[in-house]
Parts: structure tokens; C-alpha cells; sequence
């Protein structure tokens, strides 16, 4: 009986650590991390533990986004669209989740955010180097 709770005790803390690793990558397998024309931008935090990684994981950007409807509550699967001052189409995503961080250079952006066809412009956001715009849009 001694000889089988010595193989059970390490045969349980290694599961245990298997299992925490596979629950960490599947939950980082959610967040949608892409670049696109040299624009990079990360998106996610359907669940507590994806907003505590993107939290950190965030701060490297100059905008972030948050959706959520007139309740509070969180909204993900948004249509985001950025213009630059010329009035051309520099990103086009859709958010995997409530928060968007997209690493925007200085200057002036136009934005499109549309959730079930419901559009909403955010004219006008000026972003500096070194500081992080956050912006909420409720539908």
C-alpha cells in the first residue's frame, strides 16, 4: 500500500502541472495576435484569465478598445475599421473578444466599430508615442 501512494503522489502533481500548462496554451490559443501592413494588433479576453494575460501583454500598445453593450456587459465578434488622415484603410479586423490593442504609430486615426450592423465612428483619435489611448465603445 506504501509503494503505491509513493507512485501516486508524483503521478498527481504531474498531472496537475500537465493540465495547468494545457489550460494556459489553450486559453493564449484564443487571443488573436496578426499584423497586418506593419500594424500590429492583438485581440481577446472573452474570460477573466485571457483580460489578466492581455493586461500585461497589452501595455506594449498605443490603443486599446473595450466593447460592451449599454448593460456593461462585454461584446466580442465587433468589425474595427482604422483610416488614416488621408482617409485610407490602414486595418480592417474582427475583434476575438471584448478588448482590441492595436499598436498604432503617432498621429491622427479614424475609426469604424460595427457589432450586428449597428456602425459607430470614432473620429479623430490622437495618438502619441510612449502613452496608451484607451477607448470604450458601447452599442
Amino acid at each position: 500500500m506504501k509503494r503505491w501512494r509513493w507512485v501516486m503522489i508524483p503521478a498527481t502533481i504531474m498531472g496537475m502541472v500537465v493540465y495547468a500548462i494545457s489550460m494556459y496554451s489553450m486559453e493564449e490559443n484564443y487571443l488573436k495576435r496578426e499584423n497586418q501592413g506593419g500594424i500590429a494588433f492583438l485581440s481577446g479576453g472573452v474570460g477573466q484569465y485571457e483580460r489578466e494575460i492581455l493586461k500585461e501583454q497589452g501595455k506594449a500598445y498605443s490603443l486599446k478598445l473595450i466593447f460592451s453593450n449599454r448593460k456593461g456587459e462585454y461584446l466580442s465578434n465587433v468589425v474595427v475599421t482604422i483610416f488614416d488622415q488621408k482617409g485610407e484603410k490602414i486595418l480592417f479586423t474582427v475583434s476575438f473578444g471584448p478588448w482590441l490593442f492595436i499598436n498604432l504609430p503617432s498621429g491622427v486615426f479614424n475609426l469604424e466599430a460595427s457589432f450586428q450592423g449597428d456602425h459607430k465612428k470614432v473620429p479623430k483619435i490622437r495618438i502619441e508615442k510612449g502613452t496608451q489611448k484607451v477607448h470604450a465603445i458601447q452599442w
